[in-house]
């Protein structure tokens, strides 16, 4: 259970590109992810110019920005639908292990639901095992197949 009796996942704006940018560097940071600047306000504007690809919100905790995530949308046939993924996460370190996380997953699958997903999935690094079991406990399933990735 959370500390925060008012937790909202609030839609990023152009508004927010500054903020978000600043919270983006510590979840790079973070992930060992090259991280410039300018090439991330191009991502952010690219994003708010592709609502039916990609959604941004600000963690709103007690009216304070604590985080931000990231969902984005393709279609699976295995899944029947859309498929939304949660592309990034970031809380803040300071607010962290206080129940948000499990709380923000919660808001993400509201959402996902709202823009007609029928599956929410994440990716999980093997160099962060803990998030195995904050995943799991939040109703997430492994599959037993990998994602591949090439950078076109």
């Amino acid at each position: 259970m959370t500390q925060y009796s008012n937790l909202e996942l609030k839609e990023a704006s152009s508004q927010d590109s500054d903020l978000l940018l600043e919270l983006m560097s510590g979840f790079n940071q973070e992930e060992n992810i090259n991280f410039d600047t300018e090439v991330y306000r191009e991502r952010i504007h690219i994003a708010f110019d592709s609502p039916q690809l990609v959604k941004l919100w600000m963690i709103v905790a007690n009216s304070c920005a604590v985080g931000y995530a990231v969902l984005t949308f393709s279609f699976s046939f295995e899944f029947g639908g859309i498929l939304a993924t949660i592309d990034e996460i970031y809380i803040v370190p300071e607010k962290r292990g206080k129940g948000l996380g499990a709380s923000v997953l919660q808001l993400l699958a509201q959402e996902a639901i709202i823009c007609g997903a029928t599956t929410l999935s994440g990716d999980i690094s093997d160099e962060k095992p803990w998030l195995f079991t904050f995943y799991k406990r939040a109703g997430f399933e492994c599959y037993p197949y990998r994602p591949y990735y090439k950078h076109l």
